[in-house]
């Protein structure tokens, strides 16, 4: 269902499947070298450090530390299933996006600090804006909501033609890149 890279490790990665399990792969034994459950949606290492791990299964997001395999937050409060997670740049905090709502999560306590409804645009994913660190870029059914957190406004802007699915950013051009089940991907600047 999802798999990611460790950032530091550049032997390990990771991966979910539908059977909410997490695997942990071994690059140069080429194995699996452990087994943990709580991920079926997406699993997404923090960025940087990779001492954390988010897994987003159901309705809930799971925060795992990646050397003890011990879950240090449960993070719960969406009512329908995550889609997607993603983090911030310095991987303090962690979206998570369900059709219903995106919430914003503090690593440092494992709280909701920012919440948005989705006024029956059903999200599906998000991203942080590489440029600007209270801006995320969420995607929904044909268009992106631009979210700027500290001032709670948002805008939205038509995008495509169906829903869309991910989102990416690039650091270094400041450029966001989103997929749509309308079979096109746009760069947006």
């Amino acid at each position: 269902m999802s798999l990611d890279f460790h950032p530091k490790k550049n032997d390990l990665f990771c991966s979910c499947d539908g059977n909410n399990e997490i695997r942990f792969w071994n690059i140069t034994q080429l194995s699996c070298i452990r087994i943990l459950k709580g991920g079926s949606a997406q699993v997404s290492f923090q960025p940087r450090i990779g001492h954390l791990l988010a897994a987003a299964a159901e309705n809930v997001v799971s925060i795992f530390d990646v050397e003890t395999d011990s879950r240090k937050y449960t993070l719960k409060g969406h009512s329908t299933e995550v889609h997607s997670i993603c983090w911030d740049v310095n991987g303090e905090y962690l979206s998570s996006v369900s059709q219903e709502s995106v919430k914003v999560w503090s690593l440092a306590s494992g709280d909701c600090i920012h919440e948005l409804s989705s006024s029956g645009n059903n999200f599906h994913s998000c991203v942080f804006h590489p440029s600007y660190s209270t801006l995320l870029v969420i995607g929904g059914y044909q268009s992106l909501e631009l979210w700027n957190m500290a001032e709670n406004k948002c805008m939205t802007m038509a995008a495509h033609d169906c829903v869309i699915s991910a989102l990416a950013q690039s650091p270094v051009t400041g450029m966001i890149a989103s997929a749509s089940h309308d079979k096109s991907v746009k760069i947006w600047k």
